[in-house]
Parts: C-alpha cells; sequence; structure tokens
C-alpha cells in the first residue's frame, strides 16, 4: 500500500484582539485580526563530536535531553563494539561523545541486544549477539549518577539467549519478549526478571517475534510491528492481561493504517501508540509512503498526522524516543555524508500532530493525600472508628463522603446523633474500615488484597453501593486460589453473591484436598461449614485426579474407587494418606 506524501503544515498564530479607544464613550473598533505567523516544522541538524560510523545494531535510550548509545557493530568490517556514546545539545547544536571514562566491567562486546531505562537513572542490557555470534542471556547493569557498570548476581531459570528482542520494565520488572534464538527459531515467551530481588520468574506463553516494539497500557503488555518467523509484517497489534494471562491478537484493518514499505518506527506515547514510517533506505520511491500515524489504544482506531514530507530530507537509519514522551529522533545520513549513519538529527515535536501524552487521571490520589496527610486531617470535620478495642479514629471530611457514600447522606439530613456527635461507628475491623474509606476516596481497590476485598465485598452489600460490590466480586473471581477461596465462598454467601459464591464452591469442590488442610477453611464458622456440606451432592465421593484419569481411560468413571469403603477391597497402609489432589465428585 502506497501513500501520497503530505506537505508541511503550517502552524497559525491566534488572533490577538486589539482594545483602542476612538474617544467615542470608551467604545472600541472591532478587533482586527493579527497577522498569520507560519512556523516551519524543525528541519534535520549535522551533529558534531565522535563519530559513529555506519554503526549498526545498537541500542538507543532517550535519558532526559541526551541519547545513548551502546554496542552494536561495524556496516561492513563486522567489528562489534561495547562503547558508549552519548549526544547532548547545546544551544540548538547536537554534538555525539564517547564516554570513555566509566568505572566497572563493562557488558561484553554484543549488538541487536536491548537497552531500557530503570527508575530514570540506570540503564539495564540484556542479551544481544556477541562477536563470536554467540547469544547472550545475561544482564549489566549502568547507573548513571555514578557512571558505574555492575553484574548483579542473578538467581532463577536464565531465559536463552537471543537478539533482536524487545524489553520494556514496569513496577521493577524487566520484561523481555520474543527475539531470535540459535537455530533461526523465534521465542515465545515472555520472561521476567525481578529488578529488586533479581530473580528470574518462570516464562509466560506470549507471541512469536522478533525486532518490535512492546509496552505497558493499563496493565496489559503490548506488542506491535516486528517480523514473525516468515519475515513478514503486519498491523496485527497482540496483547497479554496480566490479571488472566488471556494473550490476545487484534487486527485492525482501516484505510489510514501505516504503509508497510519503508522503515518503521514505534513508540507509546500516553493512549497512543505512535508510528513513524520513513522512506526506504538507498531506493528511488515514485511516491512516498513517509508519515507519522497514531493508533488509539483504547478505541483502536488509527489516524494518519501527516508530517511525511519533512522525512524526504535525508537517509533515517534510526529511532530513538523514551515511552509517553512528547517528541522522538531520527538519525540518518546525508548525501555528503551517506556513510555516517548518526550524523544527521531531526527531533520531532509530536505535539505539532495533535499527539499528546495526557497523565492518568489524579483526582483519587489526589484525594486521598487529604485522607493520609497532616494538613489534610487538620481539615477533617469528622471521624469514623472501628468495632475494633484500642484503635485510633479515622478523620474524614463530611463533603466528600456527602458526594461518596448515600448511607452517610442519609445520616447527615435525618440529625441523628451522628450528626450531631461528628463520629460513626462501623463494627468491623479498623484494617476493613479503613479500607473502606480509602475506597471512599480514592473510588479503586487495587491496592487491596484479596482478604480485605473479600470484607469490603460484605461492607458493599450492606451499604448498597453498586461500584464497590462489583469491583470487589470481579476482583475476587479474577484471583480465586487455594488459600483464599474458603473466604471468598464465605463472604459471597453473607454478601448475597450467588453467583460468585457457587464459582467458589465449585472451587473448593475441584480442589477439595488442598483446600481442606488451609487455615481459611477449618476457620470458617460452623453455620458456614454446614452450608458448605449440604451443598455437597448426595452421590459425591472423594477420589483423586490420577485415579479419575483412569476411569476415564477404562471407561469406569461411574464405579467407586476399590479403596473407598465398601469399594470391595481392603485399603493398603500407604493409601491411607489422602492425596494432595483429591477433589469431590458427583
Amino acid at each position: 500500500m502506497v501513500w501520497s506524501s503530505v506537505n508541511a503544515r503550517a502552524n497559525h498564530g491566534s488572533p490577538r484582539l486589539a482594545s483602542v479607544s476612538n474617544g467615542h464613550n470608551g467604545s472600541s473598533p472591532p478587533a482586527q485580526p493579527a497577522p498569520i505567523v507560519t512556523k516551519k516544522y524543525a528541519q534535520p541538524f549535522r551533529a558534531t563530536g565522535d563519530t559513529l560510523a555506519c554503526l549498526v545494531g545498537a541500542s538507543m535510550t532517550v535519558v532526559g535531553q541526551s541519547v545513548l548509545v551502546f554496542g552494536g557493530f561495524h556496516q561492513y568490517t563486522d567489528d562489534v563494539y561495547n562503547d558508549l556514546y552519548q549526544l547532548t545539545v547545546h544551544n540548538g547544536r547536537y554534538k555525539w561523545t564517547n564516554l570513555l571514562y566509566i568505572k566497572g566491567n563493562r557488558p561484553s562486546k554484543r549488538n541487536d541486544h536491548s537497552a531500557a531505562l530503570w527508575q530514570g537513572n540506570k540503564l539495564v542490557i540484556f542479551g544481544g549477539s556477541s562477536d563470536d555470534e554467540v547469544y547472550c542471556n545475561d544482564v549489566s547493569v549502568l547507573d548513571l549518577t555514578t557512571m558505574t557498570w555492575h553484574q548483579p548476581e542473578i538467581h532463577g531459570q536464565l531465559p536463552m539467549g537471543r537478539m533482536k528482542h524487545s524489553s520494556t520494565i514496569h513496577n521493577d520488572k524487566l520484561y523481555i519478549s520474543g527475539g531470535k534464538l540459535s537455530g533461526s527459531h523465534f521465542s515465545d515467551t515472555i520472561d521476567i526478571l525481578d529488578l529488586k530481588k533479581w530473580v528470574w520468574l518462570p516464562s509466560i506463553p506470549f507471541v512469536r517475534r522478533c525486532q518490535h516494539i512492546t509496552f505497558f497500557h493499563r496493565n496489559r503488555l503490548y506488542l506491535y510491528g516486528g517480523l514473525a518467523e516468515k519475515m513478514d509484517r503486519s498491523h496485527n497489534i497482540s496483547f497479554i492481561n496480566f490479571d488472566t494471562y488471556q494473550v490476545t491478537e487484534l487486527q485492525v484493518n482501516a484505510p489510514e493504517t501505516p504503509s508497510l514499505a519503508g522503515q518503521h518506527f514505534a513508540q507509546v506515547c500516553g493512549d497512543d501508540l505512535v508510528v513513524v514510517v520513513t522512506n526506504p533506505i538507498k531506493q528511488v520511491v515514485s511516491e512516498s509512503t513517509a508519515g507519522v500515524w497514531s493508533l488509539d489504544l483504547t478505541s483502536m482506531t488509527w489516524r494518519r498526522r501527516g508530517g511525511g514530507a519533512r522525512f524526504d530530507a535525508g537517509q533515517w537509519y534510526y529511532f530513538a524516543m523514551a515511552e509517553h514522551d512528547t517528541s522522538f529522533y531520527l538519525f540518518g545520513t546525508s548525501e555528503e555524508e551517506s556513510e555516517e549513519y548518526y550524523s544527521q538529527v531531526l527531533k520531532v515535536d509530536l505535539q505539532e500532530h495533535g499527539i499528546y501524552a495526557v497523565p492518568p487521571p489524579q483526582m483519587g490520589s489526589d484525594l486521598v493525600q487529604m485522607l493520609t496527610s497532616d494538613a489534610g486531617r487538620q481539615l477533617a470535620d469528622f471521624y469514623i472508628i472501628s468495632g475494633q478495642d484500642q484503635t485510633p479514629p479515622i478523620h474524614v471530611h463530611r463533603l466528600i463522603l456527602l458526594a461518596r457514600w448515600p448511607h452517610f447522606e442519609n445520616l447527615i439530613q435525618s440529625g441523628m446523633a451522628e450528626s450531631v456527635s461528628m463520629h460513626l461507628r462501623i463494627p468491623e475491623s479498623y484494617d476493613v474500615v479503613h479500607a473502606f474509606v480509602t475506597f471512599l476516596y480514592a473510588d479503586s481497590i487495587d491496592q487491596f488484597d484479596i482478604d480485605l476485598v473479600s470484607d469490603l465485598l460484605v461492607i458493599a452489600n450492606i451499604y448498597l453501593l453498586p461500584r464497590l460490590l462489583a469491583l470487589c466480586a470481579r476482583r475476587m473471581h479474577a484471583h480465586m486460589d487455594i488459600g483464599n477461596v474458603s473466604k471468598i465462598y464465605h463472604c459471597a454467601g453473607v454478601a448475597s453473591q450467588r453467583g460468585l459464591q457457587q464459582t467458589a464452591l465449585n472451587y473448593m469442590f475441584e480442589h477439595y484436598g488442598d483446600v481442606s488442610r488451609t487455615i481459611g477453611f477449618r476457620n470458617l464458622p460452623k453455620e458456614v461449614l454446614l452450608d458448605f456440606w449440604d451443598h455437597t451432592p448426595s452421590n459425591a465421593i472423594i477420589t483423586t485426579k490420577d485415579m479419575m484419569q483412569v476411569d476415564r481411560i477404562e471407561g469406569t468413571e461411574d464405579t467407586a474407587p476399590t479403596n473407598y469403603p465398601g469399594g470391595g477391597e481392603e485399603e493398603d497402609d500407604e493409601d491411607e494418606e489422602q492425596d494432595d489432589d483429591d477433589e469431590i465428585v458427583n
């Protein structure tokens, strides 16, 4: 698909209103529009300083107002490097510097590795191909404040060495996706390194891809671009939800999708995936395919943002952009320096194309500050006490509770004793009451564990809060496990959430052997245990999953196991101890 080039867009100044007295009763003549000011797009600059020549396969990382380039190999000699270059700008002039004086042991020479910025001041290097073409799986970290390399001691199952993968960091975890493995195979997993504990977590199945980009958006890891094993490109976008580990692949067909021809670069900016396409390298094209596109990640709609003509001034080899930044860099050559791949620098402002990184809503977190800060407590005009003795009162603000809690509004308007004494007692533990009040301020339960969420479900039912009820039920359903299912079953029953209670009941039957050994199950109130037994089918038996497999194979699924009382044979000593995978079946 070929797209026509788009002329550079003129930015028009806003008309200014003039107010000039004409001497008649102070009236003013009609405002005159200011002259239209045409602003040209930024033009490429030639970088000075150290030369990077025709370096390929290097990593590029934006750090503040500079760009770091590490590793790579020479296009023609195949020499592999572990040099670190920095691009800086001063008074509009760009300069490359080879950073020679760095403490610690540098990573080995490599190309086609990944580099990710951690905490704003650490560069994390993973993988790549060494100078003897061995695929690496090691990790090196450069502390940018002290300019010191170090190689942390890492535990867990090491992932396979790879090149041309992608990496991103989210919540202090390094996510490695895809890449080319030895034998020209492509990886189809996500490997996660906990950067606090330096432990590799178990791999997660994902998408088989290389030379792609991954990024997080709303607790999902997205994958876009790159090459499949058949070396073909597509506009498909894949993502994995880390609440369910479900992988989804979307094919977005629209007239305004980016051209598949040319050089492709991408990065996330707010709720948009930004895709930049430049013309093919060292090829004459009859019609430009260059431009800037954005994919709205909330509606999954493509939009062409224009800007293609500005990329015709050079051959663009490389791209650098920080996540959620509002500008990106292109690096390339001019006709006079066709083998200096980093000599031309073009910085593009995405706001000129109508793309903005809108920060996420902060009202909830801002209101929580009123609940937790000293200043917020000084402005409090009401307090809530829990049913737990010797716990402090929770200072709150009536205005917020009136807006968020209908029961509180009724209480104040009715003139009850609480409206006069300016305090309210909720007969729950302090942790539960504090969590409930925090929800009223933050409108979120993401920060609470399932144990607290289960208690909040009961409170939501008591005070008729449908949003809190639905949030709790959905979270409990998604995170049900052996350890918490008993409490979920109990609280779902108290809150009259029959669907959730039935799901928990089925889970308890399926994993009965493990569930029955948990503290949560053994601490269930007597009436709840009786309710559990009342729901047990009258023809249920206790068996093991292994025995059920044998029964299914032999066609005797409805026959009682021989080690069940009345089954016809005496129990062996080794069968007296129940298997951990026992379940109740009927």
